[in-house]
Parts: structure tokens; sequence; C-alpha cells
């Protein structure tokens, strides 16, 4: 039997299933699965809540009633180092290294010679660092036994700093995607009743995060202006949802207003069930981000409940997730190239832009929690033989002081 922890900041939204899965996947391999979470208050995704993971699954939380940017990094990451000596796995897993989690589980790992995976879907195109940073990043993941990524198209990030070809595994951001299905099937013939208690209209392009810069909503609500310049009859029928907060909100507002734009409707965050209406009722989700978009989740999400995208190409998942037969790649920084993609999109029937849905299933079924429990077990497998070792002075001084930090975005 191996001993497993998994330990992260705070795990909401879809990690309660994914770690559900994860749990009864490990079992069947030998591998005991305990999670260890170390804030049990705030983030950005707070409005999503927890549920309960059942399945006799152990979950700890070291400070439960307190928010991850209220607590000192080097009393996180000493929190967390203490628990794993109580623990004594055979194998940590933990996110990047950027986190008290990453730097703690590191640590630990190196000091009780245990293997260690780190899990990270950062891309060095993402987010500038200098040469010094990237230089110590290198020193540490040099260090990790595996890592976990979302798929091929974050290798070259962890290959530069130090990592295998070998040590990679895939798989990292994955969604129930049954549920999500199952979740917009069981609203089948609700569709005017559900459009009429939300207020939403017949046809809309549906996009959802939190309002802020990176997200490009601005750049958006500037391209969605002029594709209703540029096509009115298509647009007098077509409206741009926004579900989500944040701290641009009033200035998305003010811009709407001064665009003159009607046709675009505001909505807060909202529970996942009721998201899922959303989804049902949506002929498409738009995510425009600019660089600093390491994924997009929520691509998944709209494609398991059977809608085509439109995504940023600097969105990690555009490589991956969106093809010709299911959606658009456009470049974020060119309002035309967006208003482009809109147009495209309009001018699509119903029953192709179902085709299309159809096709985004299929795509993103290859990408679930199977995927994602099969690559994180294949990791263990791989760093349970090859502990982790401090390789000098230096790299023990380095990863001594180094706690991480939380800085959510």
């Amino acid at each position: 039997m191996t001993n497993v922890v998994f330990a992260h900041t705070d795990l909401r939204l879809n990690w309660p299933a994914l770690l559900r899965a994860l749990h009864g996947y490990a079992g069947k391999r030998d591998v005991q699965l305990t999670v260890v979470e170390i804030a049990g208050h705030g983030s950005p995704y707070a409005f999503a809540g927890k549920s309960a993971t059942g399945d006799g699954l152990r979950w700890d939380c070291l400070f439960p009633d307190q928010r991850m940017e209220d607590i000192p990094p080097r009393q996180a990451a000493t929190s967390l180092f203490r628990h794993l000596d109580a623990l004594a796995p055979d194998v940590v897993m933990a996110g990047a290294v950027a986190f008290p989690s990453g730097a703690a589980a590191l640590r630990w790992a190196c000091a009780r010679k245990r293997g260690v995976i780190l899990f990270d879907d950062a891309r060095r195109e993402d987010v500038p660092r200098s040469m010094l940073v990237n230089g110590v990043k290198r020193r540490l993941y040099s260090h990790a036994s595996a890592v976990v990524v979302p798929a091929p198209s974050h290798d070259p990030t962890y290959l530069s700093w130090g990592v295998p070809q070998a040590a990679i595994f895939h798989g990292l951001i994955a969604i129930d995607n049954d549920g999500f299905a199952t979740a917009v099937r069981s609203m089948q013939g609700q569709a005017p009743e559900l459009r009429q208690a939300l207020g939403l209209p017949p046809r809309f392009l549906l996009g959802v995060g939190r309002q802020v810069p990176k997200k490009n909503w601005a750049g958006l609500l500037q391209a969605w202006a002029g594709f209703c310049a540029a096509e009115p009859d298509a647009a007098a029928g077509c409206h741009l949802v926004l579900v989500g907060d944040g701290p641009e909100r009033t200035r998305l507002e003010l811009l709407t207003a001064e665009l003159r734009l009607h046709n675009v409707v505001f909505r807060p965050f909202v529970a996942q069930e009721e998201l899922c209406k959303y989804y049902r009722l949506a002929s498409g989700l738009v995510l425009p981000s600019f660089h600093g978009e390491s994924w997009g989740r929520v691509v998944n999400e709209a494609m398991a409940c059977g809608l085509p995208v439109l995504v940023s190409r600097e969105c990690g998942c555009a490589q991956t997730l969106v093809r010709l037969e299911n959606g658009w790649v456009f470049d974020p920084h060119d309002t035309q190239a967006i208003t482009a993609a809109l147009r495209d999109w309009s001018s699509c029937a119903p029953q192709e832009l179902k085709g299309m849905g159809a096709q985004s299933r299929a795509i993103v079924g290859e990408w679930g929690p199977d995927r994602f429990c099969r690559g994180v077990c294949d990791a263990i497998d791989y760093a349970s033989s090859r502990p982790a070792n401090y390789r000098s002075i230096l790299d023990r001084i380095l990863i001594g002081l180094w706690n991480g930090r939380y800085r959510p975005t």
C-alpha cells in the first residue's frame, strides 16, 4: 500500500468531485489517499462552496476558520510540514511551488527523502519572469519527483524548469463531464420555463468568469459593438450574457452604456447547479482572455454541456480543446479578430451549432476525471521510486527559506 497525501491551499469548485474519483481509482491501485487543505474559507471562488467528499476519504483542514490570504505563508508552510510529519506519506502531491502548499511539500520531501509530485498549470508565456526568477523556478522544480500538468501544451514550460519529459504527466484540469451533461439533459423540454424564470433572451452567447483585466471582457464588449454595427440584422436576434463579478464590474457596465449596447446582460456569480441552466440555454460560450489564463476551466464545463466555444488563443485550453469542428480561436488583442469570430458564430444555424456542441462533448470527454485519475496515479507510481533530496547546500538553503505566497487572481 502506497500512502499519498494530496495537499493544497483551498479546494473548491471541481476539486471535491475529482478527489472522490481519485480516491476510488487509487484504491484499486493499492494507493491510500489523504487530502490536506490549508484554509477552510475564502479564495476567489468562495461563492462556490464545498461539498462533502464521503466514501471514507480522509480530508483534513489545518485552518478551517481562516482565509488563505490571512494566514502568513511561513505559518501555513510550517503547519503543513508538521502535518506531513504526522501523516508520514510515501508520496506527497501538492500545488505549485509558488504557493505555501508546494513550498512545504517540496521541503518536507527533500528533508524526509520521499517522493513529491507538484501539480501546476502555469506556462512561462502567461507571466513574464526575469532570468533570476526562472533560474529559481528551475532549481525548485528540478527537485520534484514528478509533475502533473493539464496537457502536452504545457510541457515546454516544465522542461525549461528542469523536469525530465518522463516525469511529466497530464490530465490536471478536469471536471465531472458526466455530471454536467446529466444536469443539462435533465432540463430537456424545460427551455421556455427556464428562460422565463431567469429572464434570458432566446439566443445568446455566454461569458463566465471573474471580471478582472486579464479576462478581457472590455475587449469583448468593444468587439461586440463592432459586430452589432457591422451586422445589425444578425445582432438584432443575439444577446451577450456575462455571468460573474469582480473589480471591473462597474467599468464594464459603464462601457456597455457608453457603447450603447442594449443587448448585453450582466448577472452575478451563480452556483454550479444554476450555471448549468445558463449552459443549457446558451448558444455558445466565449472566453476572450489575455495572457495569464493558464487553462480556462469554464471551456470544459461549456463543452461538457454541449456548447460550441469561442476561445482566445492565449487560453491554455485552446490548443487542446478547440478545433475547427467545435469552435473558433482568435487573437484577444485584435478587436476585429474577435468580431470576426462573433460574426461566424452568429451566422451558424441552430442545428449547426448543435452539431458543434456534440463535437465539444466528444472532445472534452477525453479530458475528464478518468484522465485526471490515470495521470495522477501514473505520477504516483513514478514518484514512489524517485525520492526527492537536496542536491546542494545552496538548494537546501533556497528550499528551506522559500514558503510560497498566496496571490489570488
